[in-house]
């Protein structure tokens, strides 16, 4: 069920501390996830720079302020004259869950895209989490594709 008191909106400077908080959750929860666990700081100063691809929405309850992020970055595609969005991660804090920041921060990437002329949105998620697979099996369409990882250096 959707909570009309949550909003999107791009994330601003004084989120950091709300960012950095939920990153540690978010990274916590996925203990065996390859990759660097400490990019939090790194990501958050990619998501600042308009210099830099990555960009960073944030899921706000204007009673608590931020409860969820989503990072993502639109690039070229080469079977579309648009481009395309690879959301790379959705969090949303655990005693928020279940209220639709998740599907709202969708929702809001979906209109960024429309504005943007994108061709489409894409994201992965863990074979097991069920809760999430939920909600995108409402919003997306599964595709039958396998990911393959081609380590090259450390995270």
């Amino acid at each position: 069920m959707d909570d009309p008191k949550i909003n999107v909106r791009g994330a601003r400077s004084g989120d950091e501390s709300a960012f950095l908080d939920m990153w540690k959750d978010f990274v916590g929860a996925i203990p065996g996830e390859p990759g660097n666990h400490a990019m939090g700081e790194l990501n958050w100063a990619r998501a600042m720079d308009p210099a830099h691809a990555l960009q960073c929405i944030i899921a706000s309850d204007g009673n608590r302020g931020p409860i969820g992020f989503a990072l993502f970055l639109a690039f070229p595609f080469t079977w579309s004259r648009g481009d395309v969005c690879y959301l790379q991660d959705i969090y949303v804090s655990a005693q928020s869950r279940g209220r639709g920041a998740a599907h709202a921060m969708i929702v809001h990437l979906q209109r960024l895209g429309e504005e943007a002329g994108w061709f489409k949105i894409f994201w992965m998620t863990q074979r097991d989490n069920f809760a999430a697979q939920r909600l995108y099996e409402k919003v997306a369409k599964r595709m039958d594709y396998f990911r393959y990882d081609l380590d090259i250096s450390e995270p």
